[in-house]
């Protein structure tokens, strides 16, 4: 399988602790194919029903995406 096939989406959790670092650091580091990314506070709830919507929205692209080559 080819890695940069699968559909990737960086889920940046525990944004509600102080010491987070900001995303513009994280980015270069975390996420350098410029994937969409979210940020979450799980334990909240917060962000993850929109990482997995994200999610969704990557797959769905690459199946049409694929489809059409066929």
């Amino acid at each position: 399988m080819d890695l940069y096939s699968i559909p990737v989406v960086v889920q940046y959790n525990k944004r509600d602790l102080p010491d987070a670092l900001p995303i513009d650091e994280l980015q270069p580091i975390c996420n350098p194919w410029d994937a969409p990314y979210t940020e979450t506070v799980a334990t909240e709830g917060k962000g993850v029903l929109e990482t997995f919507k994200l999610i969704v929205e990557r797959v769905l692209e690459r199946d049409v995406e694929r489809e059409g080559k066929r």
